[in-house]
């Protein structure tokens, strides 16, 4: 399996709070059958601001530490960014401000949980134009969401990504009975685990559950 959405880089978000605790949950990815990892730490505006060579640092660190343990996984870096009308997302990445998926044009964006951004098939469009592919993340935590909006995301070509912990009804139950109406008309491109310290990557029993076999290779 492949988990595109992790906090697994310790000291540059609320994901992990250091190495060994990084390393633990690596294993516990490695156990449920992960082989490769994507590392995509938090930029949210005045919250979790991390600089990109920061982030780099300490991925490296990771992956010092992943070889000396000689643990089968392979990791990958990337950012989950926060989209604000505040920031100019695209100039910050044009100018490797911020960080794509394994240096490709994917990005993965999170929006406000309770405020939808003007004109999300726009913005999507706008991204395109400067070739970036938006990934979608975990779409059901959004209360703006709806059923047809995925289908026009899909449609100006974003990915739509689930956290695992809703396909197994580990979250609130609107965020599952949604991700179920997703799975049942085909709407889901990835599902991923969102793992942080204090969340525990059930991937496994996701994918199990949904029935359904997903890798990255729309990662380019």
């Amino acid at each position: 399996m492949v988990d595109i959405h992790t906090h697994i880089i310790p000291f540059v978000d609320d994901g992990s709070k250091s190495i060994e605790q990084s390393i633990d949950m690596i294993k516990h990815e490695i156990s449920i059958g992960v082989k490769r990892i994507y590392c995509t730490p938090h930029h949210i505006l005045g919250k979790y601001m991390a600089d990109v060579e920061t982030i780099k640092e300490n991925f490296e660190l990771l992956k010092q530490k992943v070889q000396e343990e000689n643990l089968d996984v392979e990791l990958l870096l990337g950012q989950e960014i926060y989209y604000t009308s505040r920031e100019n997302i695209i100039d910050m990445l044009n100018n490797h401000k911020l960080l794509t998926m394994n240096n490709t044009k994917c990005i993965l964006l999170e929006f406000s949980f309770v405020n939808e951004p003007d004109d999300i098939f726009e913005l999507v469009y706008n991204f395109s134009c400067y070739d970036y592919k938006i990934i979608v993340a975990h779409v059901e935590r959004y209360v703006w969401m709806t059923i047809d909006k995925v289908v026009g995301l899909r449609k100006e070509g974003a990915i739509i990504q689930v956290n695992a912990n809703s396909v197994i009804d580990q979250t609130t139950r609107k965020e599952s009975r949604f991700v179920k109406k997703l799975l049942k008309k085909n709407l889901v491109d990835i599902i991923a685990s969102d793992t942080h310290y204090f969340r525990v990557s059930n991937l496994d029993k996701a994918v199990k559950k949904a029935d359904l076999e997903f890798d990255d290779s729309f990662i380019k």
